[in-house]
């Protein structure tokens, strides 16, 4: 019986030191630079990081990743697979170039307290991509699956002076991409009309009104996820949405017209 206790005490412990890791996530900060953060769920004094790398994925073209800072003094190697790279391998659909982000081992002293944020990078996208996706690769996507995990995100540090390990322990809720088309609108009003969004804040239902005809609504939250797209209307149920600002597009015969909205 006594040996059963230590398995049972021995298993949980190993539970709770691997459920113990870091979050990664994608912050727009404004026009096109962006913020790559580590958020780790759970305190801790002095750990000791190693090294860590993850992918991130951008329409196929002319975008590019620039002006990376440091992290702690410690500089950021990105190695670019185009789309037709990857095609050339069989992975990938042609539609999609990957960054990959690696910042070399070595060693960096961190604190850091549970579910508050640090930032691993700061960088500009250039060519100004206005349709698309800026997103992680993630490790169960069949491209880094396909290049054997070369491309996989990790988090390699020594939290409790005992042994370096990969703490990565997935993408952040809600901050796992960024959609490019909410960089191109502009909250403007158009010429000779006037368009009003009530009740603003709104706790179920969010209206518009206008001198123009309405063909589409959609709502996306500051980190430019879409969650309600609806079509001929002037009005769209948000009280299933959490709490918070939110960037709503309104598609008129004269054009798209945006507005910054509140949802309590």
């Amino acid at each position: 019986m006594k040996n059963l206790y230590l398995f049972i005490f021995a298993f949980s412990f190993t539970i709770v030191c691997f459920s113990q890791g870091y979050q990664f996530g994608i912050v727009h900060n404004s026009n096109y630079n962006f913020s790559i953060v580590a958020v780790p769920d759970f305190d801790a004094t002095n750990t000791d990081i190693s090294d860590i790398g993850f992918a991130l994925m951008l329409p196929a073209g002319d975008a590019d990743i620039i002006n990376i800072s440091q992290f702690n003094g410690r500089n950021w190697t990105l190695n670019q697979v185009t789309a037709s790279q990857l095609t050339g391998v069989g992975l990938g659909d042609g539609t999609r170039d990957a960054f990959v982000m690696n910042m070399p081992p070595g060693q960096t002293i961190l604190s850091h307290t549970q579910d508050t944020p640090f930032v691993l990078m700061n960088f500009d996208v250039t060519n100004m991509p206005s349709t698309g996706l800026i997103a992680f690769l993630t490790n169960t996507d069949p491209i880094a699956i396909g290049l054997g995990g070369a491309v996989d995100s990790f988090y390699n540090s020594n939290i409790d002076s005992t042994t370096t390990q990969n703490y990565f322990n997935g993408l952040v809720p809600g901050q796992e991409d960024f959609m490019f088309e909410t960089l191109g609108l502009n909250d403007v009003e158009l010429q000779n009309h006037t368009i009003s969004v009530h009740p603003n804040p709104a706790i179920e239902i969010l209206s518009v009104t206008s001198n123009l005809d309405v063909d589409e609504m959609k709502l996306y939250t500051i980190l430019g996820k879409l969650v309600i797209s609806a079509k001929d209307t002037k009005s769209i149920t948000v009280d299933h949405l959490s709490a918070g600002n939110y960037i709503l597009k309104i598609g008129t015969n004269k054009g798209y017209i945006t507005k910054k909205v509140i949802i309590e």
